[in-house]
């Protein structure tokens, strides 16, 4: 069989077990004996049992025991391929062994390659890990799995996966192992050997980069079980008339191309087995997408709904250059044209795909699109010929091809049709995997071949594996009338008859809520990934003291989970709001068919489900974000926790730092005794040496001039020792006292500048300066340079030599910051002035082509720029930052920073260039002969201006100042 119905329904298929399901995991051996009992019991009861028994284990056929002449070889074949993979515990200290259902699949595609087993397979949507790719499954596989799971010959084992996903796994029972060794001859075994077995060891299924692969330790190829087979077609748009507005344009028709596909190819690589066909096939496909009135107004004006041209070409590249010339974009566009819409509500659009496909196949893709305000989103199309059969006919297995093509293009051309925010929430529900997300199919057919009852299509056969190609697993089947059948599968429903189309409104009604409830279930798996995401991050607080890194890490992790969560709100908030838009459209119908169809589907009952669920998932996701606020906290507390432990680390290397500081004091006062006693000994050996005790205190000249007149009298020698020990420690303390009053005073200044430059001419600049010490700091952001030089030019920084420390980006090209000292005599005033030092470097930085004379004139006038009348502000338009000063019989100017200056502030600052003291600072002239003398005549200066100025008992001009007034 191939899909689970319902366990407690009664309906066409309510005597059938859903052989696909297995069980949850339990240890076999401890229950064998409870199932033998219960499958006794079990036999003699009519009433409809679930698939698995109250054990777990994967229930059997109740009512009848297989025959051994009812397992075929490709039975023995696949069962002695699982025991390949499987083993039972015979001890309680052997290992299980399983074999998942998803590595099954894709050695029963390499067997049916290989024509180890005598299959027909077809592409189906299965999820891997989190990610949804299209296999070639044969259905005729799973149901010869589902036999031996049901002859328990095969056990089954339920797993969920750390991605939330329910997987099967397999296991040969004994019954099973006692089969193959009694039916399956040699030359088959060796069949399968060769399939799974290379040089002695087995093979194993491995998903990696997003493809299957087999592989040893020694060998290993990538399976083609992905590589989904393409078949050409034609097909012509298609919209219900209940879709269409009255009056609109007739769609287009491509039966006149029908005839293309059938002298083309196709790229399929098994004999198919024809079982089932149909004729005068329509499909419709449905998805949910997140829309709203607004969405519809920005779609309708993307397609130029109103324009007079309207439509066109699309594509779903976003243009990052728009100003440019010429643009490219990849193959592959799709032409939009209107069919009929309204600006808030919906539009319907026929679009035509132009996709690269391979050579030889012919494709010819014109669908008929309808979106509405409430997100339901319609595919229509009418197949014109599939190869060589035209309208009548139409193969399942080819069917199946077709709608996988059509599933992924139909996804492409929505893609280049939604806006950005649309993509990204689809992105963040499909975990970037939008282009393979599952829809939901209507396949309606005038005719049938052959042409039974309904249930009779479900054998659990040949019948049944055609229809699980297109519809799924499949769960009921009901004959609506005497020529009207439908039959309902996991991914959509099948109806069948020559008054199937009239049911189009209960069709799409159901296309409508069953598509919501596909889209809920990714939202629902969603959240069961953000909760994991929450569970690491709490446990990588709980362990943050192993990972220094973990904090950063935990924040990243909460800010994305936070934004993922908003998202999610949006989203429900929209499926809430279209569960409540039209409500019209889940009418029950008056008619008998349609009524029948309407419970057939359940309708009524996948609505009330949806609104449960909705208001489920919203309290869930009320939690997460509980979850992430409380643990935001967390890591709020860890971090205080680690800065409260850097500030005592801080406290106590202070603490030893006050500790050696005193005694440094201590070691200093012993050096300045150590210095009067190293002076005195240096003194008494200058002695030594005029007064050669060994040898020169002999000589007649040394007795006549020094011995006799001053080491022969009573302390004479002693008062002339001491006094030379004196003058020879002040010396010494006055030139120490010097060489620390030269580097005792400091000028610093400390720019924040984060401004562009040019990295060439940075390094120009730098090749001309002294540089003595260069540092680097990169990580994955930035890669920061630190440059130190001393200055040489002493004219330009009036005698001093200042030390300059650049950071700067080498990456993007910015200057981040600028340190400049100097040092100078602690006894004298400073002749520099921190601004000057800043306004001299950066105009300089200007004048080398470093910085943009915008951006230096920024920097400086940042920190530098004066306030005048009610916050009227004076800009620096002129390339000078100075003023100019010199006093009468001067021929050079000395310059001052123009800037935010009082009269008192202009006196100071010109006090501080002449080194006198400010009132000394006795008038100030604007040449030729304007007194400067208070704020408003100062207000009025412009950069550059020449000043003069008297200053009393200043050397340069005594003369002169006699014949000045005296000051007011």
């Amino acid at each position: 069989g191939g899909g689970g119905g319902s366990s407690g329904e009664v309906g066409p298929r309510s005597d059938r077990s859903d052989a696909g399901d297995v069980v949850p995991a339990v240890n076999p051996k401890s229950v064998i004996g409870a199932v033998n009992d219960a499958s006794e019991q079990l036999r003699a009861m009519d009433e409809v049992v679930s698939a698995f028994d109250d054990k777990g284990l994967v229930a059997a056929d109740r009512h009848k025991e297989k025959s051994d002449d009812f397992w075929t070889m490709n039975h023995m074949k696949l069962l002695y391929l699982i025991s390949k993979y499987s083993h039972c515990a015979q001890t309680v200290h052997e290992k299980e062994r399983w074999i998942r259902k998803l590595p099954m699949l894709v050695l029963i595609y390499e067997g049916i390659v290989q024509k180890v087993f005598e299959y027909d397979y077809a592409p189906a949507s299965e999820v891997v890990e989190t990610t949804r790719v299209y296999l070639n499954v044969s259905q005729e596989g799973k149901d010869d799995l589902d036999d031996l799971v049901e002859g328990k010959l095969v056990k089954g084992l339920r797993l969920s996966t750390k991605e939330h996903q329910s997987v099967t796994a397999y296991q040969i029972s004994p019954s099973g192992l006692a089969l193959i060794s009694k039916r399956l001859p040699d030359e088959e075994r060796q069949l399968v050997d060769d399939l799974c077995i290379v040089d002695g060891k087995l093979l194993q299924v491995v998903w990696e980069d997003k493809r299957f692969l087999l592989r040893t330790m020694t060998f290993s190829r990538e399976s083609t079980v992905t590589d989904a087979e393409d078949v050409s077609y034609v097909v012509s748009p298609y919209l219900p008339k209940t879709l269409r507005r009255v009056g609109g344009p007739i769609m287009s028709s491509n039966a006149h191309r029908a005839s293309e596909s059938a002298t083309k190819e196709s790229t399929i690589r098994d004999d198919l087995d024809e079982v089932i066909t149909i004729s005068n096939v329509t499909i419709l496909i449905g998805e949910w997408i997140p829309f709203g009135a607004n969405q519809v107004v920005e779609l309708n004006l993307k397609l130029g709904s109103n324009e007079r041209c309207q439509g066109g070409y699309f594509t779903a590249q976003v243009d990052d250059d728009s100003t440019n010339t010429q643009c490219e974009v990849p193959t592959g566009l799709t032409s939009v044209s209107i069919l009929d819409h309204d600006m808030t509500r919906f539009t319907n659009i026929e679009a035509e795909v132009y996709y690269p496909e391979d050579e030889g196949i012919v494709q010819i893709e014109h669908f008929g699109i309808h979106t509405r305000m409430d997100g339901t989103i319609v595919y229509g199309l009418m197949i014109e010929s599939v190869l060589d059969r035209i309208l009548e006919n139409i193969s399942l297995d080819n069917l199946a091809r077709l709608l996988v093509d059509v599933h992924v293009d139909s996804s492409r051309i929505m893609e280049s049709l939604l806006s950005n925010h649309q993509r990204d929430l689809l992105d963040m529900i499909f975990l970037g995997n939008t282009l393979n997300r599952d829809k939901v199919n209507v396949i309606i057919a005038d005719r049938v071949v052959p042409k039974m009852s309904a249930e009779r299509y479900l054998d659990k056969d040949a019948f049944e594996n055609e229809l699980r190609q297109v519809l799924g697993d499949t769960h009921e089947a009901h004959d609506l009338s005497d020529n009207d059948i439908v039959i309902t599968g996991s991914h959509g429903i099948m109806l069948i008859g020559p008054h199937s189309k009239m049911q189009e409104p209960v069709m799409l009604a159901f296309l409508s809520l069953r598509s919501r409830d596909v889209f809920v279930h990714n939202v629902f798996n969603r959240l069961f990934i953000i909760d994991d995401t929450l569970k690491t991050a709490r446990q990588l607080i709980a362990k943050y003291e192993q990972d220094p890194n973990s904090i950063p890490r935990i924040r990243h992790t909460l800010s994305e989970t936070s934004k993922d969560i908003i998202l999610l709100e949006e989203v429900l908030l929209y499926l809430r709001e279209s569960l409540e838009q039209d409500t019209s459209i889940y009418a029950e119908p008056t008619d008998e068919s349609g009524y029948r169809l309407y419970q057939v589907l359940k309708v009524k009952t996948i609505l009330n489900d949806l609104h449960v669920r909705i208001e489920d998932m919203q309290k869930v996701l009320l939690g997460a974000r509980h979850e992430v606020n409380g643990l935001r906290q967390m890591a709020d507390t860890i971090a205080e926790t680690q800065m409260f432990r850097l500030q005592e680390e801080i406290r106590g290397n202070s603490s030893d730092m006050l500790q050696q500081l005193k005694i440094n004091e201590r070691q200093s006062t012993s050096l300045d005794v150590m210095q009067v006693i190293f002076a005195g000994s240096l003194a008494f050996d200058i002695l030594d040496r005029l007064t050669g005790e060994w040898s020169v205190v002999h000589t007649s000249w040394a007795r006549a001039y020094i011995v006799d007149p001053f080491m022969s009298k009573p302390m004479l020698w002693f008062i002339i020792s001491m006094m030379v020990w004196f003058g020879v420690g002040t010396g010494v303390f006055s030139m120490m006292r010097d060489l620390n009053d030269r580097t005792a005073g400091v000028i610093t200044y400390r720019v924040k500048v984060n401004k562009g430059i040019d990295l060439n001419a940075l390094d120009d600049f730098l090749s001309r300066k002294s540089v003595i010490s260069e540092d680097g700091d990169a990580d994955a952001l930035n890669a920061n340079q630190k440059v130190s030089w001393i200055e040489k030019d002493v004219s330009r920084w009036e005698g001093y030599q200042p030390k300059i420390e650049m950071i700067y980006d080498v990456k993007h090209g910015f200057l981040l910051s600028v340190y400049m000292q100097v040092t100078r005599r602690a006894s004298k005033p400073a002749r520099l002035r921190p601004e000057t030092m800043k306004m001299r470097f950066f105009t300089e930085l200007q004048e080398a082509g470093v910085m943009a004379p915008d951006d230096a004139a920024e920097v400086i006038d940042n920190t530098r720029r004066r306030q005048t009348r009610q916050g009227e502000l004076v800009m620096i338009e002129d390339s000078s930052v100075f003023l100019k000063v010199r006093v009468p019989g001067e021929r050079h100017y000395r310059e001052i920073p123009f800037g935010r200056q009082s009269y008192l502030e202009l006196r100071e600052e010109i006090a501080h260039k002449f080194e006198c003291k400010p009132v000394q600072v006795l008038q100030v002239f604007k040449e030729p002969d304007i007194l400067i003398a208070d704020d408003d005549d100062v207000s009025r200066l412009k950069p550059g201006t020449v000043l003069e100025v008297n200053i009393k008992n200043f050397s340069g001009y005594k003369s002169a100042q006699q014949e000045l007034p005296a000051p007011p």
